[in-house]
């Protein structure tokens, strides 16, 4: 199958249920190839049209390739049935690669986030037992991977913006909008260390301000508007990346979400942070509740650092043994796979020059 000829299904308007299009038999024919439409399935009356019978199959498919699952044939689903045998072996392969480049021993308990399915579970003992949706990095901005260990939370967080955040999204706020830092709980700080200290926002001449002349911190308070939202989970790494709770809650509705500027926000963390401090003796809900209550900055030690796994697969089975498939969001596919296809042991170079983002 994989030398099978399977040339573009031409493009053209999306197809919804009801209606006729010629492009239907031979899209029906590569989903019973590709084992997603069963004989039974095929069964329509009329072939070129759009019956219900193909609707749930076309979820199901959109499931299986991380796209929004409306039914609808559109571009982007369209994209994923011309993906050929061939192209599909290549991804298993290149996927197969990057799983060598994960530590020999993963941990009996870790985090695993995989970027390009926006997804992290927690695996304790070979089992999932918690898996939640995150949004990563923008294509500019890309989530590196790399694997590390959560040695500490923080509940009620500060949020101090990195020069490159506040030269190229807040300096612009500032300058359209005076009260911005305000009424958002930034406080500005001239200076670093032991000798910073607080001004007015209002007596700054931001319009001065450059990357050459940046002598200001801003600094989120806790609260509802903070950046990081009630919770951080530290893994120390040279990329200052780390996962977070976030206040755009909404963003978490879409399918692809690609919204950060590199750290990995994640739904429901609570639960996450519930989870890791079970291990830490005194650390119960009630007591989390009332830290939290107190939009006191607290940090919390773990006794036992989790391991973190971030990583980037666009094909791997899953535990009910469905191949699923994702976009290449970072389109970092095809360095690896003409690494691989230069020598075997060429996806080492890939993996030095795709890992950090």
């Amino acid at each position: 199958m994989a030398n099978m000829e399977w040339p573009p299904i031409p493009a053209g308007p999306s197809i919804e249920v009801g209606d006729r299009d010629d492009r239907l038999p031979v899209i029906r024919q590569r989903l019973r190839l590709l084992g997603d439409l069963s004989d039974a399935e095929a069964d329509e009356p009329v072939a070129d049209v759009f019956g219900d019978r193909l609707e749930p199959v076309i979820r199901a498919f959109q499931r299986r390739h991380g796209l929004t699952d409306d039914g609808i044939i559109g571009g982007k689903t369209l994209a994923m049935v011309n993906l050929s045998p061939a192209q599909r072996l290549d991804r298993v392969d290149l996927n197969m690669e990057r799983w060598r480049w994960l530590p020999d021993r993963l941990g009996l308990r870790y985090v695993l986030v995989n970027i390009a399915a926006f997804e992290m579970e927690v695996v304790k003992g070979n089992q999932v037992v918690m898996q939640k949706p995150v949004i990563v990095g923008q294509p500019y901005r890309r989530t590196p991977v790399f694997s590390d260990q959560i040695r500490y939370l923080v509940l009620n967080p500060t949020w101090t913006v990195p020069t490159k955040l506040i030269l190229q999204d807040k300096l612009p706020q500032i300058l359209k909008d005076p009260g911005y830092l305000e009424r958002l709980g930034f406080e500005v700080y001239e200076g670093w260390g032991a000798d910073r200290r607080r001004v007015d926002a209002a007596t700054v001449d931001w319009s001065r301000v450059s990357a050459r002349n940046l002598p200001y911190q801003l600094v989120q308070a806790p609260g509802t508007q903070n950046a990081l939202g009630q919770v951080k989970f530290m893994f120390p790494n040279k990329y200052d990346v780390y996962l977070h709770d976030t206040p755009s809650r909404e963003l978490f509705q879409r399918t692809a979400r690609t919204f950060s500027s590199g750290c990995i926000r994640l739904k429901d963390p609570l639960e996450l942070a519930d989870l890791l401090l079970k291990e830490k003796p005194g650390w119960d809900d009630a007591r989390i509740a009332a830290v939290l209550a107190s939009r006191k900055t607290t940090t919390v030690l773990l006794d036992n650092p989790m391991p973190i796994h971030l990583q980037y697969w666009t094909a791997w089975v899953d535990g009910t043994g469905t191949l699923q498939f994702r976009p290449d969001i970072y389109d970092r596919d095809p360095a690896v796979l003409a690494a691989l296809h230069e020598s075997p042991s060429a996806g080492t170079a890939a993996q030095a020059r795709l890992t950090g983002g």
